[in-house]
């Protein structure tokens, strides 16, 4: 599935093939289990297509996702910082695999209180979403597609609304905090994706 954005560094083909892969998401989250008590298992593939099992979220996780995903932009710009003042490759290096998700988002996690496995379902599902729109054109990401190439799954993932697969709690969640939680979302997308 092709993807084609404005990059402008090495990291964010990487940063590409793993949205290609898995998602907007890092570390083990196919391993990731609600600790918490819902059963949905987060980055299983539905039967038939390539539509994921999506995590049953709540208003506090998506309180927490909003402030981790902050966090994960302060993060990765802190990283930068420490990379582009670095005086040895051993530092460069260091300071570019601050700024991966495997990095940020345990400690994104862990800044805001709450468990790492929580926030990177709440994170996956709700990345999913904006990812979807994005490619829609229905929010201001960087994320295009040329939509000739894609998979007959992905041509209906992007025909299709994407608050559908949510539990309709977590729906009327996002929702109601949607400007919020995709400006979050577009801000890192960008730092990341076009090393903003």
């Amino acid at each position: 599935m092709p993807i084609i954005l404005p990059c402008r560094s090495v990291g964010a083909v990487s940063f590409i093939l793993g949205l290609t892969l898995a998602g907007c998401g890092g570390g083990n989250e196919n391993d990731a289990a609600d600790s918490a008590g819902p059963s949905a298992t987060v980055g299983a593939t539905a039967a038939g297509g390539d539509a994921e099992v999506a995590f049953a979220f709540t208003d506090a996780d998506l309180d927490a996702y909003i402030r981790g995903m902050r966090k994960e932009v302060e993060l990765v710009k802190a990283a930068k910082e420490r990379g582009a003042a670095a005086t040895t490759p051993e530092e460069r290096g260091a300071a570019a695999q601050a700024e991966f998700d495997v990095h940020t988002i345990p400690a994104a996690a862990q800044a805001v209180g709450v468990p790492v496995d929580r926030y990177q379902a709440t994170r996956r599902t709700v990345n999913r979403v904006f990812e979807t729109l994005d490619f829609q054109g229905k929010i201001a990401g960087p994320m295009e597609m040329d939509t000739a190439r894609a998979s007959p799954e992905m041509k209906a993932r992007l025909s299709s609304d994407p608050f559908t697969e949510l539990p309709p709690a977590s729906a009327t969640s996002l929702r109601s905090r949607m400007d919020e939680a995709a400006a979050a979302w577009i801000e890192y997308i960008n730092l990341v994706a076009v090393s903003g």
